[in-house]
């Protein structure tokens, strides 16, 4: 299958807001994504528990009830609200996909009926009685929710030993920060601070919105033009910090469990041209990008040292982590191995073997973009992003031509910072656990 060698056509239909348009027509359904952009702030609390109340319902279909039944109507669409944090912004996303019209009757058009519904969740919300800015009862019930989902994160000790460790790496930077701000700001938020946070997201948030699939740009622009134009001033979003690195840092905390949870954190300037990124990117495939990366093989299968290991980019805020489930008494063998590894990768380069696994593996997923417009828009905005807005053939193209020696050029750029572990308590009976294989 051949690489697609498209990118997106970048629209601005009003004030802060960017349109990447790839109307594809290989898909059966299209999708939209917006995604408002604001500082990890004092407000992300409430625009938090906002997007849980938002999707509850509308002033047109009060009930999420109401509302599954108007999507179904609408061919199978969907529309999903969401917060979350996005490098060092919090993210307020609203998506939605709907059936391409070759595939619907004749003269039927679902793109402007699902706008409509979308628009009406976040412009005309369901309102409480006396006047309060939202239905009291269903903020209440999301609200219990959402807590219950925050108590509930440490019963996933990889996830809560992931988010641990990123708020001790990047304390005082932003990347530290939770999503929801803590248990407390969601316990004090009112309905009117929520109707602020929602009034501040329509007003002067950046607005990225990226749409694939087969569908009608030009609707789309103007749909974004009529609800966005008479903004006023768009904020500006602070840079992202990338604080140089000192001395390495150990943590370590406890919980009751059986597998001890390992990561270790690196950091690295920018790089210069999108090859560079591109060789770091292949560095970090060849150290532990998969069974085929050099952790797994040396610390999983011949040492047998953890149940599973791998390492990412973090490619916005400048981090490369490994993540690892491992024996408590394991931590120094394995920290030790992960700098073994990165030093020989630095010093000597991956192996001719390494190169071609590592490449193969990236241009499969590369060519499977061609199948989902989820991934294709997901890739696609990453590119945006970042700034290089490659096509999937260029990055081919850059990928086969790489050298052994710009990968380990690459790798040299990563630094180590921080060691963490979440292991179980010293005074814990130990439970019977098989050993790595």
């Amino acid at each position: 299958m051949a690489f697609l060698q498209t990118i997106p056509e970048l629209r601005q239909p009003a004030p802060g807001v960017e349109l990447l348009c790839l109307p594809e027509p290989r898909f059966k359904r299209a999708q939209l994504s917006l995604g408002f952009e604001m500082p990890m702030d004092k407000k992300r609390a409430a625009r938090t528990l906002l997007a849980e109340v938002l999707s509850q319902g509308s002033a047109s279909y009060p009930s999420r009830l109401k509302l599954t039944q108007a999507l179904q109507d609408l061919y199978g669409a969907s529309c999903s609200i969401y917060a979350d944090r996005a490098a060092e912004y919090h993210r307020f996303s609203l998506q939605l996909g709907w059936v391409g019209d070759r595939f619907l009757p004749a003269e039927e058009m679902v793109q402007p009926r699902l706008f409509g519904l979308a628009r009406g969740l976040l412009d005309q919300p369901k309102r409480g009685a006396n006047g309060s800015p939202f239905d009291v009862e269903t903020m209440e019930r999301e609200r219990s929710a959402l807590l219950k989902r925050v108590r509930e994160r440490k019963d996933d000790r990889p996830s809560y030993a992931e988010e641990r460790f990123l708020a001790q790496m990047c304390a005082g930077e932003p990347y530290g920060l939770l999503a929801w701000d803590s248990e407390d700001a969601l316990h004090e938020l009112s309905a009117d601070q929520l109707e602020v946070a929602r009034l501040d997201l329509l007003a002067s948030a950046p607005i990225t919105a990226i749409v694939v699939g087969p569908c009608d740009v030009d609707l789309v622009e103007t749909w974004l033009a009529d609800w966005f134009s008479t903004r006023g001033e768009v904020r500006s979003l602070p840079p992202i910090q990338h604080p140089p690195v000192g001395k390495l840092r150990e943590f370590r905390e406890e919980l009751p469990m059986e597998q001890a949870q390992f990561h270790y954190g690196f950091r690295y300037a920018q790089p210069e041209s999108p090859r560079s990124f591109e060789a770091l990117g292949l560095a970090c495939a060849i150290l532990g990008g998969g069974a085929h990366g050099r952790l797994f093989r040396v610390v999983r299968e011949e040492k047998s040292l953890a149940y599973g290991i791998y390492a990412m980019l973090r490619a916005r805020k400048g981090l490369m982590t490994v993540a690892a489930g491992i024996d408590a008494e394991a931590y120094q063998q394995v920290r030790a191995e992960v700098e073994n590894q990165l030093l020989d990768l630095q010093q000597n380069g991956p192996t001719a073997e390494e190169m071609e696994f590592a490449i193969v593996n990236r241009l499969d997923r590369l060519r499977a973009l061609a199948d989902s417009g989820s991934r294709l828009a997901n890739y696609h905005l990453r590119e945006h992003q970042l700034g290089f807005k490659r096509t999937p053939a260029f990055r081919a193209a850059d990928l086969q031509s790489l050298s052994p020696q710009e990968v380990a050029t690459a790798a040299q750029s990563l630094v180590a910072d921080s060691v963490y572990l979440l292991a179980p308590g010293k005074n814990q009976n130990p439970a019977a656990a098989s050993t790595p294989s």
